[in-house]
């Protein structure tokens, strides 16, 4: 059963999957809007440590010059990070995780029948999870809101009529005024994707 697991995460970290909601019948020229639907994983960093996240995207394409629609993200796994505690002045560790939901727009600025670039712009609001043990014993604290927005440049290139390649760089930043959650969760992110056009493939 592991291997089965691990496959199955590798998968969804590297499967963009786009899906149209539509007769393959009809051209997508005559439809001016098509539904969408994708996976993406996004390489970053939390506190210096390297950390991935998976996100999914459910919404619309209106013809070929924006996408629109609501998402989700979260880190595969907790990221150990450690600090220390102003109070004790002691080096303590804590186990941080994340997820959030957001709205999303891609602005398609360029299209060919290989190549599709855009930007996207992601804006959301989650719950980081800190987890950390004292004398032995389990604490948790999620009270905290975080209030985020991704921007991104990507390009697709189709390499076949049923399957592409993505990749894309951009920057996470947390809204919140408070400076230690800024310091934690602001950092660069790195997309990379492989993309399956299901409607050419059936």
């Amino acid at each position: 059963m592991l291997y089965k697991r691990i496959l199955f995460i590798i998968f969804l970290s590297f499967l963009s999957h786009y899906c149209n909601a539509q007769d393959p019948i009809i051209p997508n020229s005559d439809k001016k809007y098509r539904f969408i639907f994708q996976m993406d994983n996004r390489l970053s960093s939390l506190r210096g440590n390297q950390i991935s996240i998976l996100g999914a995207k459910i919404g619309f394409q209106y013809k070929n010059k924006f996408r629109f629609g609501v998402g989700t993200s979260f880190i595969l796994s907790p990221v150990k990070i450690t600090y220390i505690n102003k109070r004790t002045q002691l080096i303590n560790d804590n186990k941080v995780s994340l997820w959030y939901g957001s709205l999303f727009t891609d602005w398609i600025f360029y299209k060919n029948p290989k190549w599709e670039c855009f930007l996207t712009e992601q804006i959301g609001f989650g719950k980081p999870s800190f987890v950390r043990e004292i004398n032995d014993d389990i604490v948790r604290n999620t009270n905290i809101s975080l209030y985020v927005n991704e921007i991104s440049g990507q390009a697709n290139y189709k390499i076949l009529k049923w399957i592409g390649l993505g990749a894309g760089i951009g920057y996470r930043n947390i809204l919140n005024s408070k400076a230690a959650l800024k310091t934690t969760f602001d950092a660069p992110i790195y997309i990379g994707k492989i993309i399956l056009y299901p409607e050419n493939i059936f």
